[in-house]
């Protein structure tokens, strides 16, 4: 459309890309794009204003699905260090179990191996719960951000449409 300098229905920019008709419906940025295209080349700024709004929104939502997907793959990564380190723990402990409780404890060596796989574990654990952390703090300032952009898009139609129930006259 930009190069053209002509506007294309939904309908025709799906067929031109030769991918599946609702493709747009399910990728509602590019369909924002498309609006704010189309918008500006008929020179109409409310509409504009309207489809980066959308387009804003819709761009929102992407990153909001992917740092949701990234926090619970962290979470899953976090249960399975989780998991790991109780194997750990549970072994060491059937270990001693089965050598008896008088047995001569392991030797040394031994020993800072497991400290060292332990404290490993932890470390990723750490790291893990450090990010979820920063991702949860991202994921609410976009969820702020886009209760804001809604909440300022919202008094613009209430105004227009408070306009337009005002009858005429003084």
């Amino acid at each position: 459309m930009r190069q053209s300098r002509r506007a294309l229905s939904d309908a025709e920019i799906t067929r031109r890309a030769a991918v599946n008709p609702q493709y747009l419906q399910r990728h509602r940025d590019l369909k924002a794009e498309a609006e704010l295209v189309r918008a500006h080349l008929a020179q109409d700024g409310p509409r504009a204003a309207a489809a980066a709004t959308a387009r804003k929104e819709a761009a929102l939502e992407v990153e909001n699905r992917m740092l949701l997907e990234q926090n619970s793959a962290l979470q899953r990564t976090l249960h399975e260090v989780q998991n790991e380190l109780r194997t750990l723990r549970a072994h060491e402990l059937g270990t001693r179990l089965r050598d008896g409780l008088n047995a001569r404890a392991p030797r040394d060596t031994e020993m800072e191996e497991l400290r060292q796989q332990r404290d490993a574990a932890l470390a990723v654990g750490r790291q893990a719960e450090a990010a979820m952390q920063a991702l949860r703090n991202v994921n609410q300032r976009l969820m702020i951000e886009n209760s804001r952009l809604i909440a300022a898009g919202a008094p613009e139609s209430t105004r227009t449409t408070a306009a337009a129930l005002k009858p005429p006259g003084p």
